[in-house]
């Protein structure tokens, strides 16, 4: 096959993995060497998990970004979907390159504004009530067949363009209340969304989004309580009693399981205010209880000197899974008449599981790390639960392989990732892989002129065929 060069980066040197056996005799050869690695808190960055960036703002440690879409900007004409726009949507600052949660709404909540996000056709041309209260606060009649009627098409098109979308982490039940957040606070006058409104909504986003994770907002509110099979997100989160709410919900419904946790700190809440979860270990009692993947918050890490910075980036890397490799074992040195067995055992020291099965594989690699063979298997990333252990097991044939020295990677990668394709996915290559909370050397991925992934391994370590 051909050959080619991979860029190094190096966390540790190879010295720094323990081994139980220095033997360097051929009468040695066949056994088996037990490998440990020195561990750390995590990577500064692991795909779809951490603080999440969005609207326009960038934080380079930030692999998941937020986007609001305006139905008005997706759909100016009825029956006519601007897909350019959700494009310039996931192409802004704080989402390129990055896996994207995104929500659909029509109305944003503000003082004396008419609805913000909603087509002007929806209610000139349809006849969708705009209601107004004693205040001059509208809110548009999401109970109104008609409007569930043409919200379905939009959902339905969302859905037939980016369900199977790479890029795409979740999208968020939305469409209906204010925000897309399935409440109408604030509207003094005695409207309410139905349950026919709201389980209509529901069933609709669940039948048309069958690949990608769904988060709906109310935990401990029906429908979405007894629904199952989405994850949730928290749009209130920070020290407030409605925070508490949603995580109470969340821990003792372990809605977790079933799909990723997140959303999004509240603008109300003053920085000094907020800054509480970082400086009384309250937030890492919210992550925990809450099973938080990923958040948006302020940024606490303008200034890397500032007290806060440490606790942010700690609480960054405890959200979501975290993979730990607790040990690796296999043959130090073989005869070409041996199979090479690996056996790897890690650990999720995270808070939740990765909710979508990556493709876990190991590679042989050249004395230079030049890659030389993918060793796939099926392993289901989605079934390691925080606290859990894994143990993967392969054997490869070393017939083929001249004598020498190799060495052993690992990497779990996004499906379809590492086959060549027609065009790239618009995925930063760091966003396609997973590292480890372990000290150890890394190759560090990069998209090749086929349009796939090379790189991404994590070195365990060296054999050589006698």
């Amino acid at each position: 096959m051909r050959r080619v060069p991979l860029v190094l980066s190096i966390l540790s040197v190879l010295s720094n993995c323990k081994k139980n056996d220095d033997s360097t005799s051929l009468e040695t050869a066949s056994k088996i060497v037990e490998y440990t690695y020195p561990k750390n808190n995590g990577p500064y960055k692991n795909p779809m998990k951490g603080w999440n960036t969005g609207w326009w703002k960038d934080y380079d440690y930030a692999s998941v970004g937020f986007q609001y879409i305006k139905w008005k900007d997706f759909e100016s004409t009825n029956d006519s979907f601007n897909y350019d726009h959700i494009e310039e949507v996931i192409n802004r600052s704080g989402s390129t390159g990055r896996h994207l949660i995104l929500r659909l709404y029509t109305d944003w909540y503000g003082d004396n504004e008419i609805s913000d996000g909603g087509p002007d056709w929806l209610y000139d041309q349809i006849g969708v009530e705009r209601l107004r209260d004693e205040n001059g606060k509208y809110i548009t009649n999401f109970n109104n067949e008609k409007y569930l009627s043409e919200a379905k098409e939009a959902i339905n098109a969302l859905s037939l363009r980016y369900d199977s979308d790479p890029r795409i982490y979740a999208f968020q039940i939305g469409v209906i209340g204010y925000w897309g957040e399935w409440h109408s606070y604030g509207y003094s006058e005695d409207f309410r969304l139905t349950d026919e409104t709201k389980n209509q909504i529901l069933s609709f986003y669940k039948d048309n989004f069958q690949n990608k994770k769904l988060m709906g907002r109310y935990p401990w509110i029906e429908p979405l309580k007894s629904t199952g099979g989405i994850g949730f997100h928290n749009d209130y989160f920070g020290p407030v009693s409605h925070s508490d709410e949603f995580d109470e919900a969340i821990f003792y419904g372990n809605k977790w399981i079933e799909g990723p946790i997140g959303g999004e700190y509240p603008p109300q809440i003053s920085q000094n205010d907020f800054n509480q979860i970082y400086l009384n270990g309250l937030g890492e009692k919210m992550i925990k209880k809450g099973h938080y993947s990923t958040m948006k918050v302020i940024n606490a890490c303008e200034n890397e000197s500032d007290e806060l910075c440490d606790v942010f980036m700690k609480l960054h890397k405890l959200m979501g899974y975290n993979y730990q490799i607790e040990k690796c074992k296999f043959k130090e040195r073989l005869f070409t008449n041996e199979l090479l067995s690996i056996e790897l055992e890690i650990n999720n020291i995270g808070v939740a599981p990765m909710y979508y099965d990556w493709d876990v594989e190991f590679g042989i690699l050249s004395n230079e790390k030049e890659l030389l063979k993918i060793i796939e298997t099926d392993y289901k990333t989605t079934n390691i639960l925080p606290g859990d252990n894994m143990f993967f097991k392969v054997e490869k044939s070393m017939a083929d392989f001249l004598k020498g020295k190799y060495n052993i990677g690992v990497r779990i990668v996004q499906p379809g990732s590492q086959i060549k394709k027609s065009e790239v996915w618009k995925l930063d290559s760091r966003n396609a892989y997973i590292l480890f909370s372990n000290e150890v050397e890394v190759i560090n991925g990069y998209w090749n002129n086929l349009n796939a992934l090379e790189g991404g391994w994590s070195i365990l370590g060296e054999f050589n065929i006698e």
